[in-house]
């Protein structure tokens, strides 16, 4: 049977799947049609969380903001400095990847970008 998968804030899919089919092989189909990583996907019926076990029914997308370099790098820094130096230590650290960020020309820009999708597409 074909599911419509609606994201709340925007487009949907029609996905192909038999109610015998568990949730993560939705979210792969999904990720295919919609360009959203599976980890970055929660799909919901009547409110609830779908798991990845379960089986498949009417769902709905919601697409979890990825977390930025600050909130990672944040996380790192706190399994080894305190609280008051972790904080220190990523406004130093943040500050001067955007000074270095905002030298970059757009051809440079540009070559990272093609560099990052040609490693995604390998």
């Amino acid at each position: 049977m074909k599911v419509f998968i609606k994201v709340l804030q925007g487009d949907g899919c029609m996905v192909d799947v038999n109610e015998n089919m568990k949730i993560q092989e939705v979210k792969k189909q999904i990720e295919t049609h919609l360009k959203v990583p599976v980890s970055q996907q929660t799909l919901v019926l009547t409110g609830r969380t779908l798991s990845d076990d379960q089986t498949i029914g009417k769902v709905h997308l919601v697409i979890k903001k990825p977390e930025s370099l600050e909130e990672i790098l944040g996380r790192f820094l706190q399994k080894h400095y305190s609280e008051k130096q972790t904080k220190v230590i990523l406004e130093e650290f943040m500050k001067d990847f955007y000074n270095k960020v905002q030298t970059l020309s757009l051809d440079d820009l540009e070559r990272l970008a093609i560099s990052y999708l040609n490693d995604e597409n390998m």
